[in-house]
């Protein structure tokens, strides 16, 4: 028995400390939920866990991401859904304007439902956006594209300022179009010859109306001159409003003793604007159902009608044959009274069908090259050719472009971008998704506008052809949609596997670093009673010692 060192005391408490170290472990444990707290718990079960918590969180991000992406999806899709209704309601409105019934005048109304629709596709396309990312536009940022809206070349004709109703002209079937302000009132020259109980009905002519009924075939201004001259028909008369001098005094009227407005010393012509005729009043006729005399004694014309002035391009009216002498502005029509229209140059295809205006696109490939397939007769026997210089005579070497004018508008490239939807950095993890440019140019309706073709011909030729522009536009949107709807399909798969993976990588995970509650609750038990008996242990131990004394006692 020795007393320098206590052996049992030692063991007691070396084996007390590894029983509580055991017992905080265990504690540890149990309280964090892991089994492994630090490196030192299992060194390489921390560097495989910590490698599956990456991609665990990587593809959870990565399924939001696809999320996201989805909702992109849905938003341009949304937008094409209207976009398509547009069309639709396009198709409804040329289908309507082809019909042979309409008018010019109805043809305009329906084009003007289109113009708008027109800009609406294009609004749809500039305004629609996901987390600021104009998703119909197309990319700005990359090369730039075109769209090629092919029309028949127009020749504006011009006024020739030395001929009386003069006009350039190349073939008789030129139209002239009224350019003043004032309306002209056109009659059959019988007009001079009936009465007040025969009115004869009279064409009200105002700014951009044809004026070529009345006029007379062109003839050539000389002989090497490509100027032609058309005068007024002698079959009709024009006229214009005038105004009558209040102070009848210097009118030209008389009034009787009772003071009643009587007559004018001169023919007279009324313009009706009930009836829309005019009326002839010889000398001495009474006018008091047409021009009254004021209290102050001054005349002027009721408001019903209107005073006219003859005023064709072939009479110079002196200014006192008139009713008053107070005339505003120059009452005679001139040449600067009138402008040409536009002359078209028509094209054919090979069964000998006039090709409309709208229809010529499909002559010519997506980068404006000309294809053939057209021809300068009826007959289809003159192919017109390609080349870089206009030529104007009509042979086998005819260029397209006499006939063709290309409208050429700038169009940007698709949006292009991509879904991240995995954890790493392959390529491979990359859902590509391209949107082409929507706008209207983008899917081909642009030369609905009329700013560009437009439907609005006699014929209704534009509107028919206008059919299969808008079908062809429907079928890219039906496109563009058909490609989104499978890219949402295929990004909702995508996030099903994702949370799959993400579900499988963190049961395993689970496995390396979470607690064994119920085995770690057994060690922990077993532990604290190894505590406990240490602890008694080294008291018995602390108490061996004790017996030396008795010794020496």
């Amino acid at each position: 028995m020795v007393v320098k060192h206590n052996l049992q005391a030692m063991n007691a408490n070396r084996m007390l400390s590894l029983n509580t170290k055991a017992n905080a472990s265990s504690t540890e444990k149990l309280s964090s939920g892991y089994r492994v707290n630090r490196a030192a718990d299992d060194a390489a079960g921390l560097a495989i866990s910590e490698k599956m918590r990456k991609q665990i969180r990587g593809l959870t991000q990565a399924s939001s991401n696809a999320e996201d992406g989805i909702s992109a999806v849905q938003t341009a899709e949304g937008a094409l859904g209207e976009v398509q209704d547009m069309l639709q309601r396009m198709n409804e409105l040329c289908v309507q304007a082809a019909n042979g019934t309409n008018s010019l005048t109805d043809r305009q109304y329906i084009q003007d439902e289109i113009d708008q629709l027109v800009t609406e596709i294009d609004r749809v396309s500039e305004t629609t956006k996901f987390n600021e990312l104009y998703l119909l536009k197309g990319d700005e940022e990359a090369e730039k594209q075109f769209a090629h809206t092919y029309n028949y070349i127009t020749d504006d004709e011009v006024v020739d300022a030395s001929k009386s109703l003069a006009t350039n002209k190349e073939n008789n079937n030129v139209k002239v179009k009224y350019d003043g302000t004032e309306n002209v009132y056109v009659v059959s020259t019988a007009i001079k010859t009936s009465n007040a109980s025969s009115p004869m009905s009279a064409d009200v002519i105002t700014k951009g109306s044809d004026y070529s009924a009345y006029l007379s075939a062109a003839t050539k201004v000389g002989e090497s001159s490509s100027v032609t001259a058309v005068g007024f028909k002698t079959d009709h008369v024009a006229f214009k409003n005038t105004e009558l001098d209040p102070d009848r005094a210097n009118s030209g009227l008389e009034v009787d003793d009772k003071g009643k407005l009587f007559h004018a010393d001169k023919d007279t012509y009324i313009y009706d604007t009930d009836t829309k005729n005019i009326i002839h009043l010889a000398a001495t006729e009474d006018l008091s159902k047409y021009i009254q005399l004021n209290a102050d004694q001054t005349c002027t014309v009721k408001d019903r009608y209107r005073l006219l002035q003859v005023a064709d391009g072939n009479t110079t009216v002196p200014a006192d044959d008139t009713l008053g002498e107070k005339i505003t502005g120059d009452k005679v029509l001139t040449n600067k009274d009138f402008v040409g229209s536009k002359t078209e140059r028509k094209l054919y295809d090979a069964d000998g069908k006039l090709v409309a205006g709208m229809a010529l696109y499909k002559y010519f490939d997506e980068d404006g090259k000309y294809k053939g397939g057209l021809f300068s007769d009826e007959q289809a026997t003159k192919q017109v050719t390609y080349g870089d210089d206009p030529v104007k005579d009509i042979n086998d070497k005819t260029k397209v472009q006499f006939y063709v004018g290309d409208l050429t508008e700038k169009i940007t490239a698709a949006l292009e971008f991509s879904v991240h939807a995995g954890a790493d950095s392959d390529l491979e993890n990359k859902i590509g998704l391209k949107i082409d440019t929507m706008s209207a140019a983008g899917v081909g309706v642009k030369k609905l506008h009329s700013d560009k073709i437009g439907i609005v011909d006699e014929t209704g030729d534009n509107a028919t052809a206008a059919i299969d522009v808008v079908a062809e536009a429907l079928q890219v949107v039906s496109t563009q949609r058909s490609v989104l709807g499978a890219i949402q399909n295929r990004l909702e798969h995508t996030i099903k596997n994702l949370d799959n993976v993400v579900e499988n990588t963190t049961s395993a995970e689970s496995n390396i670093r979470d607690t064994d509650m119920a085995e770690e609750m057994v060690s922990y038990s077993n532990n604290n009673v190894l505590l406990q008996a240490g602890q008694s242990m080294l008291a018995q131990a602390n108490q061996a010692n004790q017996g030396v004394l008795s010794l020496l006692g």
